[in-house]
């Protein structure tokens, strides 16, 4: 991939992290706490903010893991499943440094 591509793509892809983040936000947040999802799941677990993200977060990769996988055995996904899963691992990650930030502020 050239440079020039790579820039292109990385853009799209930024633009599609924003996208997913911001769509997201109805069902997993609230007008004031973009955070609360992963705080309620916290309390109602009695686990950290962090664990809380962490659980749901390992969904994701264990599905990019099974993909991987199944490379292995020659099945093949549609580009689509990949770039949703990727994107939303990336996703948990930034809202982990979200966290992260909010707690050492």
């Amino acid at each position: 991939m050239t440079i020039d591509k790579f820039d292109e793509f990385l853009e799209q892809v930024l633009m599609e992290v924003k996208r997913v983040l911001s769509s997201k936000s109805e069902d997993y947040s609230t007008h004031l706490d973009k955070l609360y999802n992963f705080k309620l799941a916290a309390r109602i677990a009695g686990v950290s903010y962090e664990e809380a993200l962490r659980g749901m977060q390992l969904k994701h990769q264990a599905s990019i893991a099974q993909g991987l996988d199944e490379l292995k055995e020659g099945k093949v996904r549609e580009l689509s499943w990949w770039e949703e899963k990727i994107i939303d691992n990336i996703n948990y990650n930034i809202l982990l440094l979200a966290l992260r930030k909010e707690i050492n502020e």
